[in-house]
């Protein structure tokens, strides 16, 4: 079972620690209360740690807890800065501020308004509204005041100031109008205040007054000599405009007469006219081309295949050829009728064959005639329409440069209508403004004038505020004091540092028991010196038995982080509460290089375990018994030179068998882990471990990573043990023990225990639990 034990911090899942942890719950004298570790979580003091749903977190009571332990800082603070509040406000000289009411008007006040631009004075946003607020704080309006101030205003303003100084040397009065006066915009309105602070009231509203007046001059001087700004700026913009129209005018004429263009439409009309009669020659031209083309075309297609001419149709047509066609077939007939009554060389056949070849001679000369009319009119025709396609070309480039000319023509003219409108608007935009700078009004006016406040009437110092500031200013800064040292404070004082940082149940506190030397201590809850150290070791006790594990481990090793944080006092006094409860009980010291048990129950240490390991003599010989009923003590027998080679030698692990065949319980009180190593070789030894943390010692970090080494081990760590926490501060984890009735229980179960412990050193029967 020990590998399921809870070990390495909150279990995300459970939302306690582990997963086999500390189940069910118990109560305690209604202070001090375990919720149960695992999936149950782990409470104290009516708070809790862990529960279903989370990690532990810091209670209200962790943070009480934390202010409780330095409230110091918060006296300490709230004194420092509520007594300078109280100086400041009983030194410091009275101020008095009067405060002059200015209206901005929304629109141009002047007669004609604007008739150009918008004014930049007038209210047309927020914009306009924030950039006129900005010109009233502006330097130039402070120059502006400076330069108003008179002679005999300027000393008694100076006066209060004559020991100031700034890092650059005394002030100077712009410096000091800048830093008193405040400008200040009525909300959803175009109403300015304008406030000035002086310890004089009556300087105090001349200067406010004469803030808003200068404010006012100045807006009035900024639109007039921009209006007289503008006014120039027009003139010498028409002059130029001027010049650029008489410029284009001279361009125009000239341009007419370079391209002969003093009447452009009519030239364009000719051109037209032209070009639509060429077009008409070029298309006839066209035609009789074609003809002529496709004739030519047919003869030179006969001439390459070798055809009769005659057979063209308009070869064959012609009156010569078709005359000499029908001469020539009648001589054919005539030869072929004669050719039946005389032979080829009869002299009417011969004549008859002669007039048929003169016949065809004059045939072909005949064609040949109209092949040559046709080439030369194919032959005109075609130079012909090339002509009149050139000259159609010719024409049709002249009106296009005729266009081009025109274009530019129009264009040099649109640019001069222009340029001349824009000239006449100039000067009529010069008249206007001209006449509206003689008519210029302020942008605003005075409402209200500052008037001197009265002398019991001071601005500052506010001393109600002020003491209010410092009084909770020093409460402030004490409570955030206290914290920022809490958290930079890396020392474990709460059960959040052991559950939420290292990760361990908290299973007590143990209050710090004062005036009383080491042996009395460690045997405090035998003689009862304390009842709440008496009860806090009854609750662990319990808090023990709530689990199997815990429950039935027979040796349970006791250790800390570091030395000095009360392990040996709490091994002896868990010692004497299990043997109290009836439980056969052995306490061994197993620190072998500082042992402590002995010393402080006052017993010798000439014998213990060193002697049975090392000489082989009998644990009964060693073991000093009956310390306390039902409580034996084994000390170490003195110091060890090699303490890691006794804890683990089989005599060791052999002697340790044999006390568990023994005791019911046996608690090992061992070295810390930070400074020594010999813990360690015990834990495969014990059945469970006891952590011990003095309050406000140690270091978490350094806790942590001790811890760490034991959940390495596998051994189970039942949980933390606080010890050492002021008086003070442990009342605020046991609020409950403080009710009456608590006390006159705790007073008679002492009384009991006080008699049971007479009767036990007497030699009677073993004392009996006290009822709980």
């Amino acid at each position: 079972m020990k590998n399921d034990y809870v070990r390495g911090g909150p279990d995300p899942n459970a939302g306690g620690y582990g997963g086999g942890g500390y189940g069910g719950g118990y109560g305690y004298g209604g202070g001090y209360g375990y919720g149960g570790y695992g999936a149950g979580g782990y409470g104290y003091g009516g708070g809790g740690y862990g529960g279903a749903g989370g990690g532990p977190q810091r209670s209200f009571k962790d943070y009480f807890l934390m202010f409780r332990e330095r409230i110091w800082y918060l006296i300490v603070a709230f004194f420092i800065i509520f007594s300078g509040s109280i100086l400041y406000t009983f030194n410091k000289t009275k101020i008095y501020t009067a405060v002059a009411q200015v209206q901005l008007y929304r629109d141009d006040p002047s007669a004609l308004g604007m008739t150009g631009e918008m004014d930049p004075s007038q209210i047309r946003s927020a914009e306009d509204l924030n950039t006129q607020i900005s010109v009233f704080e502006s330097g130039s309006i402070i120059q502006g005041v400076e330069q108003r101030i008179q002679e005999d205003l300027r000393a008694r303003f100076m006066a209060p100031y004559t020991d100031a100084l700034s890092l650059s040397g005394p002030l100077t009065p712009i410096e000091i109008l800048a830093k008193n006066r405040r400008i200040v915009p009525r909300r959803m309105s175009l109403m300015i205040s304008v406030a000035y602070s002086h310890p004089y009231p009556d300087v105090a509203a001349a200067v406010a007054n004469l803030f808003a007046q200068e404010f006012i001059d100045y807006n009035l001087k900024l639109n007039i000599d921009a209006s007289m700004k503008d006014v120039e700026d027009l003139r010498i913009r028409a002059d130029q405009q001027k010049e650029r129209v008489e410029e284009l005018d001279l361009k125009l004429a000239e341009y007419r007469e370079q391209n002969n263009a003093v009447s452009l439409d009519s030239q364009e009309n000719i051109a037209g006219a032209q070009l639509a009669r060429l077009n008409e020659i070029k298309l006839l031209n066209k035609n009789t081309y074609d003809q002529l083309e496709t004739k030519w075309n047919l003869i030179e297609m006969y001439r390459r295949e070798g055809r009769n001419l005659a057979e063209l149709s308009f070869i064959s047509e012609q009156p010569r050829v078709s005359s000499l066609l029908e001469q020539i077939s009648g001589v054919r007939i005539s030869i072929s009728s004669l050719s039946k009554r005389y032979r080829e060389r009869h002299p009417v056949m011969i004549q008859q064959i002669q007039v048929l070849q003169e016949a065809e001679e004059e045939l072909r000369l005949a064609i040949q005639n109209s092949v040559d009319k046709i080439y030369a009119a194919y032959s005109e025709a075609k130079t012909n329409f090339e002509m009149a396609s050139q000259r159609l070309a010719e024409k049709e480039r002249e009106l296009i440069e005729l266009s081009k000319t025109r274009v530019e023509f129009n264009s040099l003219l649109r640019d001069l209508e222009v340029q001349h409108s824009f000239f006449q608007a100039l000067n009529s935009r010069m008249t206007t403004e001209r006449a509206a700078v003689n008519l210029k009004n302020p942008n605003a006016r005075i409402v209200d004038r500052a008037f001197p406040p009265a002398e019991d009437n001071p601005s500052s110092p506010n001393v109600a505020l002020n003491l209010a500031a410092g009084f909770f200013g020093g409460i402030a800064v004490g409570v955030g004091l206290i914290f920022a040292v809490a958290f930079l404070d890396d020392r474990i004082k709460s059960a959040f540092d052991i559950e939420g940082t290292i990760g361990l149940p908290m299973l007590g506190v143990v209050p710090r028991i004062k005036k009383l030397d080491t042996n009395t201590k460690a045997q405090a809850v035998a003689s009862n010196v304390d009842r709440h150290v008496t009860e806090t070791f009854r609750s662990i006790h319990s808090a023990l038995r709530l689990n199997d594990e815990s429950r039935n481990a027979r040796v349970v090793l006791t250790t800390s982080t570091i030395p000095g944080e009360g392990k040996s006092f709490i091994s002896s006094n868990l010692s004497l509460t299990y043997a109290n409860h009836g439980e056969k009980t052995l306490l061994l010291d197993g620190d072998l290089r500082l042992p402590n048990v002995a010393r402080s129950l006052q017993l010798e240490n000439d014998y213990g375990l060193l002697d049975h390991i090392e000489k082989g003599i009998s644990l009964d010989e060693i073991i000093i018994k009956d310390v306390y009923p039902n409580l034996d003590v084994l000390p170490t027998g003195g110091k060890s030179k090699n303490p890691t080679q006794v804890l683990n030698s089989a005599q060791f692990e052999a002697m340790l068998a044999e006390l568990r065949d023994r005791y019911d319980r046996i608690f090992i009180d061992s070295p810390p882990l930070a400074a020594v190593s010999d813990a360690l070789n015990l834990l495969p030894l014990v059945d469970g471990v006891l952590y011990v943390i003095k309050f406000n010692t140690v270091k978490r970090k350094t806790a942590l990573a001790n811890v760490r080494r034991l959940w390495e081990s596998d051994t189970p760590v039942f949980g933390a043990i606080l010890n050492n926490i002021s008086s003070s501060l442990s009342s605020y984890y046991y609020s409950s023990y403080s009710d009456k009735s608590y006390q006159n229980y705790y007073i008679q179960q002492e009384e009991i225990l006080e008699d049971e412990m007479d009767e036990a050193v007497a030699g009677q029967a073993q004392p009996t639990e006290p009822k709980s």
